[in-house]
């Protein structure tokens, strides 16, 4: 009976002994596939850096041209956009501001991600439609786009979805309403077919002229001061 228990305590052991190196196993093929996922990191670190330190001796410059872009070039074509950065990139370089040989205001300003998700919500793809995506999320002025293909229209709607979008036409009889609770509340507003006139109502609104009362934010809309949700 000795043996027999003393037989069972082994078999007990050695089948614990078989686990826990196949526990062991496991563990060391993780570990290898960790060890490589990070070697691979270290070389995308690597490349990061150098670009980095590359892109270090061109950020006034480029900061710069970038500034001009998207205050000046907004209602220019591709052509006449080229032609004035080349101009302002001779004329940083002259005063020895450095600029990217390959610059665009994109790959100054925009991460890659944010552009692939401006493309899955519509925006075209070309080198021209992302400049106005820019200028339209990084602008301080709210975009007037001239939009004869509704391009503009289907991207701002779908990418509105996330703030609520309201949609309004400046002949909707309720559209100061809509852009009074879109105030108050922070939601983004889509104004279809404006025309060369605007209410004269929509003149604050459109220069941001916020003022603050103690320490709230107001924008007049009309009459009234509406409190700003930014």
């Amino acid at each position: 009976a000795t043996l027999e228990a003393s037989l069972e305590a082994a078999k007990r052991k050695a089948a614990q002994l078989e686990r826990d190196a196949e526990d062991c196993s496991v563990k060391l093929d993780r570990a290898e596939k960790l060890l490589g996922g990070l070697g691979n990191e270290s070389v995308r670190w690597d490349a990061a850096s150098t670009v980095l330190e590359r892109d270090l001796k061109f950020v006034v410059g480029n900061v710069i041209l970038c500034g001009g872009f998207i205050a000046y070039c907004g209602p220019f074509t591709a052509e006449f956009r080229r032609s004035l950065v080349e101009q302002w990139r001779a004329k940083a370089n002259e005063l020895l501001l450095t600029t990217d040989p390959s610059w665009s205001a994109p790959n100054v300003l925009v991460d890659p991600a944010e552009v692939r998700k401006w493309n899955i919500d519509t925006l075209p793809s070309d080198e021209l439609s992302v400049e106005n995506g820019l200028m339209v999320t990084r602008g301080r002025r709210w975009p007037l786009m001239i939009d004869p293909q509704g391009q503009a229209n289907r991207w701002v709607r779908k990418m509105g979805k996330e703030k609520k979008i309201i949609i309004t036409k400046l002949s909707d009889p309720i559209y100061l309403r809509k852009l009074e609770q879109c105030i108050r509340n922070g939601n983004a507003l889509l104004i279809e077919n404006v025309e060369e006139v605007l209410d004269p109502a929509l003149e604050p609104v459109l220069a941001k002229a916020t003022f603050k009362r103690g320490a709230q934010l107001f924008l007049r809309l009309g009459t009234e001061d509406v409190p700003y949700d930014p």
